[in-house]
């Protein structure tokens, strides 16, 4: 007996392929059909990917009683309102980074979830990676003393980040909204929840093209990150400790780490994963399945905090230019 969960997917975005897959790894759940405004462009991704439905309009997509949850990678400005009605009409929803553009759209998701008793989550990988469960117990276990002090560094020079409406402020675009998921839910994963935040940024003709931000949070952890879309650097995560620190290369995705006590590598982590989707989906479908809202590890709750934190930045940043 098939128990998978069956998905629907609105939008033929780049990054559906690797939820897709994702899906297939973890083997609890399916892409049963896929809406987007272009019946052709649904009819072509559905083809490469064998998804069996496809639909030209996300309403025709809600309307399909067989679909118990759907995935949402929309533009970041229609999460919301998608999002809802997905929840209305009696769907699951995991929906793609910055989970909204406020707080309060946040705050209005997760009661609409709770009264219909519907899971919904942010798509933050990250957490559930295999290579963040290893440095979890390294840290927990203090061999190297305790975490001091944190710096995530990001950056793309080419690609979708930095054209069409990621650049463009009415639909969400900018560097911030574009990454603040993996800075915030990796800062409090590792080291407690964030007390304050403040950040700089240089802007295009429209949005920021580069920020840095720094938090501490209640563990007296310094936190920075470094975004940029205009030059690139060394991408990855330094954790620094008493006695050594944890180098983790392109840390949105890891892969492997290295961990150095003072400045002699001690252990190289390894978990090669082709799609490593499939470790939240495995955390976000098991969850479904159980009858739960909300994933203790990625709640609504935090992602509405940290989108409130966003505004603020983004309001001292308004008035700064002005």
């Amino acid at each position: 007996m098939n128990n998978k969960i069956r998905f629907g997917i609105m939008s033929c975005a780049s990054i559906v392929p690797r939820f897709v897959r994702g899906l297939e790894l973890c083997g609890l759940g399916e892409a049963d059909a896929i809406a987007s405004r272009s019946l052709e462009k649904a009819r072509k991704t559905a083809e490469e990917l064998n998804i069996p439905r496809v639909y030209g309009s996300y309403d025709e997509l809600l309307e399909d009683d067989t679909i118990e949850a759907v995935y949402i990678p929309l533009i970041n400005s229609l999460h919301a309102q998608w999002a809802e009605r997905s929840l209305a009409a009696g769907k699951h929803v995991i929906m793609e980074k910055p989970f909204v553009l406020h707080e309060e759209q946040a705050v209005r998701l997760a009661q609409l979830a709770e009264e219909k008793g519907l899971f919904i989550t942010e798509a933050v990988k990250t957490p559930f990676l295999p290579v963040f469960a290893d440095i979890r117990k390294l840290l927990d276990n203090r061999s190297l003393g305790e975490i001091r002090f944190m710096h995530f560094r990001q950056s793309y020079t080419g690609g979708s980040y930095i054209a069409g409406w990621n650049t463009e402020k009415e639909t969400g675009g900018g560097v911030l909204y574009a990454n603040e998921a993996y800075f915030f839910h990796m800062t409090e994963f590792l080291a407690g929840r964030i007390i304050s935040c403040s950040g700089s940024a240089s802007f295009g003709p429209s949005v920021e093209d580069q920020c840095s931000l720094t938090a501490v949070t209640e563990n007296n952890v310094l936190s920075s990150f470094f975004v940029s879309s205009k030059v690139l650097f060394q991408n990855g995560l330094t954790i620094y400790l008493d006695h050594g620190r944890i180098e983790v290369p392109d840390f949105w995705k890891a892969s492997e780490a290295f961990v150095y006590e003072d400045d002699e590598l001690k252990e190289h982590i390894s978990y090669p994963c082709r799609y490593e989707f499939r470790y939240q989906l495995e955390h976000y479908c098991s969850l479904i399945r159980d009858g739960r809202t909300q994933s203790p590890v990625t709640p609504v709750s935090n992602s509405g905090r940290y989108i409130g934190m966003c505004e603020e930045l983004y309001r001292q940043w308004e008035k700064d230019r002005l």
